[in-house]
């Protein structure tokens, strides 16, 4: 069985960790992580990520572009973002966006004032 692959995006060094070890403990899903919005895009492009959890702490202007690129670049990747709260809500938070619940994502589009 091919386990859900899932790239985490967070600021905090101690939180990532975390999240990427409560991931890894469920035998469906592998988990990795990043502090840096740049690898976030380089490894997004050249791995097939299902999943791509946005921590806290990510300054708005870096979820923007990568929620951005990446809606460009990998229109199918599902973007979502963790609040925290521990491995319940973390749960949730996958198997909802795994299930297609678009309630845990939001699209940032290039220029929100637009017409």
């Amino acid at each position: 069985m091919k386990k859900i692959e899932i790239l985490v995006y967070g600021k905090n060094p101690e939180i990532l960790e975390t999240v990427v070890r409560l991931i890894n403990k469920n035998d469906a899903w592998h988990g990795e992580g990043t502090m840096e919005e740049e690898e976030v895009i380089e490894k997004c492009q050249h791995n097939a990520y299902d999943l791509l959890l946005l921590g806290g702490g990510i300054p708005p202007i870096s979820e923007n572009k990568v929620r951005v690129t990446l809606g460009k670049l990998k229109p199918d990747l599902k973007i979502v973002q963790h609040f925290g709260g521990g491995s319940g809500l973390l749960a949730s938070e996958i198997k909802g966006a795994l299930a297609g619940d678009e309630s845990a994502n939001f699209n940032i589009t290039d220029n929100p004032f637009s017409t």
